[in-house]
C-alpha cells in the first residue's frame, strides 16, 4: 500500500481475500510476525497459487509432463527473488532452486521485425550491428546520441503515457514502437500510448525528473558510485527491504547479503517443477501454521455492513456462511472484484474501484516430444512482438519453454542434475490478446479453434516450424480472465485516491495488496509489498 497502516491489537483475527502468491506471502510473514494474531485466508478456487499455474498433465501418449500457464521465471537482482529464495531455504526447499548462466542459450532474446524475422535483442557488437541495420534499429542511435539535449516534459512530476516520455527523450517515435512496445506488451498486455511511465516505465521518468535526462542520470550514478566506493571502503550493506526483513526475522546479515549477491549473477531464477513450486511450499507449511486457516473452494461475495460505532468487520461467503468480527481485512484480489464485494452504501468506492479495467490474456502450450523444431540460431528464452508488425494474430509473444528447461541447473544442489538436459522435445508457450482483445473496453475472446490456428500460423511463418510437426503436437489453451490490470496514464493518483477513500470508509481495518496495489505487479514486487505491509501490521 501507499498509506501507512497501525499495528494490530494482541490477538487480533485476521481474514485475508485471495490465496495468489500475495496473500499466501502476506498471511505466511504475518503468522511469523505476529504468531499470536489468527488469520483466515479465503480463496475463491480449489487450489491456491493465483495465476501462478504450473500444471502437471499427461502427453498423448499418458507420459507426465508439466506446462506453465502463468510467469515461469524470476529475475535474480530483484529483493522480492531474495525473499522467496530465502523464504525456501528456511523451510528447506532450497534444492528446488534453478538458475541460468549469464550467456546461456537460454539468455537469449528476440523481437518479431516487420517483415515477421526474428532478430535478436544486442548482447554482443555483432548482435547490435545486425540489430541496428534492421528496421527496429532505426532512429536508435540518434535517438540515444540526442538524449541529453532534449528538453524535459513541460509540466515536471506530471504522469504521460510512455509512449509520449519516449517519443520526448529520444526524439522519434521508432523506439517506442519497436523496442518498448514489445518490452511492455510481454510485462503488462497493454498499449505503450496508454501505459503510465509514472508506474511501468519508472526509471526513465524518475530520471528525467531528477536528472533532466536519462545520459545525465548515468553520468551522476556513476560519481555517486565512486564516491562511494571510496568513502566506503567497498563495504557492503543491506538496504530497504532486505534490511527490515533482516531485522525484522533476525537474520544473519552477512549470510543475506551474499544469497543476494549470489542471485544477481543470473540473469533468470526458476524452480524444479514449475514456479508454482513456491506457493504450494507456502501453503504447505501455513497448513502447519496453529494460528492459520485455510478455506478453498467457497468464494467471498461479501463485506458485511457494519454497524455504527463497530470496528470490526465480517465477510458473507457463497455457500451462506457468515464470517464475522475480524479486526482486520486484506485484499489482494482486483480492484473490479473487491468494488463487488462492498456493500450498497459503498456506492462511490464500488464506482472508483470499478475505473480500472483489466487486460485477458490467452496462453496457447504446444508440445511435441522426442523432437526438437526449434532451429539452432533462434534457441534462446523467447521472442515478443512489438507495434511494428501487423499481427494479425494479436500475439504478445513466444516463450521457448523447453529451451528454458533443458538450460536450468541447479543452484544450491551441485550434486544433483538437471533431468531435462539431454531430452529432446519442444515445448512453447504462446501468449495472445491483452489489450488487442479490448472492444469498447470489453475483452473479446476468440474460440479456442481460431485461437490455435492463429498460434500455429504463428509459429510455421516465425519459426518454420513444419505444419506436420504443428498438427503432431499436444495443444492446451487457457484465457487468464481480466488478469492484469491495465496501468494506464494517471495510475499512481487513482490509487491513492482509492486508498484513501477505503480508509475514510474503514479506517484502518481494511489494507490492499495483490498485484492491483503493490507498487509494480511482477511476483517479486507483490511479495515485497504483502511482507512491508505484514511488518507495519505486526510492530
Amino acid at each position: 500500500m501507499l498509506l501507512p497502516l497501525t499495528k494490530l491489537k494482541p490477538r487480533a483475527k485476521v481474514a485475508v481475500v485471495g490465496g495468489g502468491v500475495s496473500g499466501l506471502c502476506f498471511t505466511y510473514f504475518l503468522s511469523k510476525l505476529r504468531p499470536d494474531v489468527e488469520i483466515t485466508l479465503f480463496e475463491s478456487q480449489n487450489r491456491t497459487g493465483g495465476w501462478i499455474y504450473s500444471c502437471n498433465t499427461r502427453d498423448m501418449s499418458g507420459n507426465p509432463i508439466m506446462l506453465e500457464k502463468g510467469p515461469r521465471t524470476l529475475r535474480g537482482v530483484s529483493d522480492g527473488t531474495v525473499l522467496i529464495m530465502d523464504t525456501l531455504k528456511d523451510l528447506g526447499k532450497e534444492a528446488v532452486i534453478q538458475s541460468i548462466d549469464k550467456g546461456c542459450i537460454a539468455d537469449k532474446k528476440f523481437l518479431l521485425d516487420p517483415s515477421d524475422k526474428l532478430v535478436q535483442v544486442p548482447n554482443s557488437i555483432s548482435t547490435t550491428v545486425k540489430f541496428l541495420l534492421n528496421p527496429l534499429g532505426k532512429g536508435l542511435i540518434t535517438g540515444m546520441m540526442g538524449e541529453w539535449f532534449r528538453k524535459k516534459s513541460p509540466h515536471p512530476g506530471q504522469d504521460e503515457s510512455v509512449e509520449s516520455i519516449c517519443d520526448r527523450r529520444f526524439g522519434n517515435n521508432y523506439i517506442s514502437n519497436n523496442m518498448i512496445s514489445a518490452l511492455l506488451r510481454g510485462i503488462y498486455g497493454d498499449d505503450v500510448s496508454l501505459l503510465s511511465a509514472k508506474r511501468t516505465f519508472k526509471k526513465i521518468y524518475y530520471n528525467e525528473l531528477k536528472h533532466g535526462s536519462n545520459t545525465q542520470a548515468m553520468i551522476d550514478n556513476m560519481r555517486g558510485k565512486s564516491r562511494s566506493k571510496k568513502t566506503e571502503n567497498l563495504h557492503q550493506s543491506l538496504t530497504g527491504c532486505l534490511n527490515d526483513y533482516s531485522n525484522a526475522f533476525g537474520k544473519d546479515r552477512s549470510k543475506l547479503l551474499d544469497l543476494s549477491n549470489t542471485l544477481k549473477k543470473y540473469p533468470m531464477l526458476g524452480l524444479a517443477g514449475g514456479l508454482e513450486t513456491f506457493p504450494k511450499i507456502v501453503r504447505n507449511a501455513l497448513n502447519e501454521f496453529k494460528n492459520v486457516k485455510i478455506v478453498t473452494g467457497n468464494p467471498v461475495t461479501q463485506i458485511m455492513k457494519r454497524p455504527a460505532n463497530e470496528t470490526t468487520i465480517g465477510l458473507k461467503a457463497k455457500s451462506g456462511d457468515q464470517y464475522e468480527t475480524f479486526d482486520h481485512l486484506r485484499l489482494t484480489i482486483t480492484p473490479p472484484k473487491i468494488a463487488k464485494l462492498l456493500p450498497k452504501d459503498q456506492n462511490s468506492l464500488s464506482k472508483l474501484l470499478d475505473e480500472i479495467q483489466s487486460n485477458t490474456i490467452i496462453l496457447v502450450n504446444y508440445y511435441l516430444p522426442n523432437k526438437d523444431v526449434i532451429d539452432a540460431d533462434l534457441q534462446g528464452f523467447g521472442y515478443l512482438v512489438p507495434k511494428s508488425n501487423k499481427n494479425p494474430g494479436k500475439l504478445l509473444g513466444v516463450i521457448f519453454d523447453s529451451v528454458i528447461e533443458r538450460n536450468f541447473k541447479p543452484l544450491f544442489d551441485k550434486l544433483s542434475t538437471n533431468p531435462n538436459a539431454l531430452n529432446k522435445y519442444t515445448k512453447v508457450t504462446a501468449m495472445i490478446g491483452g489489450c488487442m482483445l479490448n472492444e469498447h473496453g470489453v475483452p473479446v475472446v476468440p474460440s479456442r479453434e481460431v485461437t490455435i490456428s492463429a498460434v500455429k500460423d504463428a509459429l510455421n511463418n516465425h519459426l518454420g516450424i513444419s505444419n506436420k510437426d504443428l498438427e503432431a503436437g499436444q495443444w492446451e489453451f487457457t484465457i487468464a480472465d481480466r488478469c492484469l490490470p491495465r496501468f494506464h496514464v494517471g495510475y499512481d493518483a487513482w490509487q491513492e485516491r482509492a486508498e484513501r477513500k477505503l480508509q475514510e470508509s474503514y479506517g484502518q481495518t481494511v489494507s490492499v495488496g495483490g498485484m492491483g496495489f503493490s507498487r509494480s505487479p511482477g511476483v517479486p514486487d507483490v511479495i515485497v509489498d504483502g511482507f512491508n505491509d505484514a511488518l507495519q501490521l505486526s510492530k
